[in-house]
Order: C-alpha cells, then sequence, then structure tokens
C-alpha cells in the first residue's frame, strides 16, 4: 500500500492511498509513426534493461519487417510533454489444429519507460490494443511471459484451451498464455502455437 500526502486549500492534509501501487498517469495512445522508431528503439532498450530477454529492442526491429506486422496495432503511449512512456505490439500468428489454421495475434513487446512503471500504463495500451484487434475481426491474444504479471489481464494458459506451445513437451507450460477476446472463442481451436 502507498499513501500520498497532500493538503487542500485550508492546510488541511488529506491521506490517499493506492492498494495495487498503481498511480493513474496522463497520456495519449496512438498508432506508432516510423518517425517514431529510433524513440521507441530506446524505450524497450530502457524497459528491458534488467531483464534477461536482452535484444528485445532489436527484435521489434525485425518484428516490423515481417507480412505479419500490422502497423494499426503497433501503438505508442506519450505523455503531455510528447514523450513516448510505452509501447505495445499485437501481429499475426497461427494456431495449428489438424483441420484448418487458424489467425490470431501474438502480443509481443510490450514496454513501460522505467520511470513510469506501475501506473497503469501497460494495462491502458493494453485495453486500447486489444478494442482495436477486436473491431478488426480477430477474436484472441497469445503471449509468453510472466504469468503472475499477465494473469491481472485474464491471461490464462493456453493447455486450458487445448493449445499448445510447440516447446511445451510436457503441455503444461504456464508461461504460454492466451486471452479470449469474447467468451469461447478459442473452443474447438485445440492445436500448437509457434511463438518465437
Amino acid at each position: 500500500m502507498v499513501f500520498l500526502f497532500t493538503y487542500d486549500k485550508n492546510c488541511t492534509i488529506i491521506v490517499s492511498y493506492n492498494l495495487l501501487n498503481v498511480w493513474e498517469t496522463d497520456m495519449n495512445i496512438r498508432q506508432e509513426q516510423p518517425a517514431d522508431y529510433d524513440e521507441v528503439y530506446e524505450l524497450v532498450k530502457k524497459s528491458f534493461a534488467t531483464s534477461t530477454n536482452e535484444g528485445e529492442w532489436d527484435y521489434l526491429n525485425e518484428v516490423r519487417k515481417k507480412d505479419t506486422f500490422i502497423p494499426k496495432l503497433s501503438l505508442v503511449a506519450e505523455n503531455d510533454d510528447g514523450k513516448l512512456i510505452g509501447q505495445i505490439v499485437l501481429y499475426k500468428t497461427v494456431i495449428t489444429t489438424p483441420k484448418k489454421a487458424y489467425m490470431e495475434l501474438l502480443l509481443s513487446p510490450i514496454s513501460v519507460h522505467p520511470e513510469f512503471f506501475c501506473r497503469g500504463i501497460a494495462r491502458s495500451m493494453m485495453k486500447e490494443a486489444f478494442q482495436i484487434a477486436k473491431r478488426m475481426g480477430y477474436s484472441a491474444i497469445f503471449l509468453c511471459g510472466e504469468p503472475s504479471f499477465y494473469h491481472k489481464f485474464g491471461f490464462k494458459p493456453t493447455y486450458e484451451f487445448e493449445i499448445y506451445h510447440i516447446a511445451d513437451k510436457n503441455k503444461k507450460a504456464e508461461w504460454c498464455m492466451a486471452l479470449e477476446l469474447s467468451p469461447g472463442a478459442l473452443a474447438g481451436k485445440a492445436g500448437t502455437i509457434d511463438i518465437e
């Protein structure tokens, strides 16, 4: 729990608290433009500076070159000063089943500037990106990541939908997750998914 002490016009102390340790930030979420690429590169680099996922910043540059890249689903968040403080990308991925392949989306990467952690930026970017994706006709989002973080946003292990990462030999990978954009969207799509 975090407490914030402020004073009103009568110098009476006001104590507010945030149980989730999350402070909202005023921001604008918009489509990423080529002119943003250099700043986004540095943003991702700073965001993953303490992560074991080295090279995530170069990975994003490679994603933009793929035919699975969807510019409308590459978003950035900027603060009131126009500084980029977050980015998210959703691009096409395939669920392979015995009878057919289903096109859905992969979330990778998502980054928030370290100075703006725990302010609801990731949540807001996901909400906006998922709404756009749903309007475009997509029904599910996949990712590989930290379960304790993504479970907060409704992601579940893909094995609960009988969909398995091709590297998941035990078919119990907690780190490979999916979110249905509509209830039952993954029903009847049992198969495998190849997430890099």
